[in-house]
């Protein structure tokens, strides 16, 4: 109960200063867009390690090459996967986010200065144009993180995968990188009771979409193999380190 009031307190506050931080620096940031990345990395340890006490475990980290950028795809339990993900993967990347996140005030405006993505899901034509900002960001040499299931899934089980990620996968050629967010949703036991858990990140091998190709295959089909593929393997990981 106590680290849960130091927690919504201390770590809103914490929140709020970051945030202004991206005022504050404004100017610098426009000419250095990966500052507000490595911002988001100090933001989210302090909330992870410090405020909620949570230990980090990374399972594959031999995986990423750093060398090249990915699409970043993973399961999405709870409101923490944004602070770990951010800490525990080594990459410069940007977050496929939906666009109600980006009203909020203060908080919103340093998503837009971060270089996030914002979509809305509900109109198609929102939802293309904001894959051809994701690859714009790609072909900026920067990766993207997508959360496939398009929301926050609270089972066990996996739901459905959209297809902007395969889509991707399809047009660019990158590399596409399953990750597993493990125990986020076990740190907050009730609202206001925090817990000291033990949080994972399993990093598998990167796939590419080409592998995925028989003869007379459609690219629906292919994306349709590759969805499946990557929702089997995040499944088994997830239900294995459970």
């Amino acid at each position: 109960m106590i680290r849960g009031i130091f927690y919504w307190v201390f770590g809103t506050v914490f929140t709020i200063l970051v945030a202004f931080a991206f005022y504050i620096l404004y100017p610098i940031l426009r000419i250095n867009p990966n500052i507000p990345h490595l911002i988001v990395k100090f933001w989210s340890n302090g909330l992870l390690t410090f405020f909620c006490g949570a230990d980090i475990e990374v399972i594959g980290r031999r995986n990423i090459d750093l060398s090249k950028n990915y699409i970043i795809v993973s399961n999405h339990r709870s409101h923490m996967d944004i602070p770990l993900a951010s800490v525990a993967v080594p990459l410069q990347f940007r977050w496929l986010s939906k666009s109600s996140l980006f009203k909020i005030p203060v908080f919103g405006l340093a998503m837009k200065i971060a270089g996030y993505v914002s979509v809305e899901r509900s109109r198609s034509i929102s939802a293309s144009r904001s894959l051809n900002r994701v690859k714009d960001v790609l072909e900026e040499g920067k990766s993207v993180w997508i959360f496939s299931e398009g929301t926050r899934t609270p089972r066990d089980e996996l739901g459905k995968f959209k297809r902007g990620a395969f889509l991707l996968a399809k047009d660019t050629k990158k590399p596409l990188l399953p990750v597993i967010l493990v125990h986020t949703d076990k740190i907050f036991y009730r609202t206001y009771i925090v817990r000291r858990r033990t949080v994972k990140v399993i990093v598998c091998e990167p796939l590419y979409y080409n592998d995925f190709i028989e003869e007379k295959m459609s690219d629906r089909d292919v994306m349709s193999r590759m969805s499946q593929s990557v929702r089997e393997l995040i499944q088994e990981k997830y239900n294995s380190a459970c």
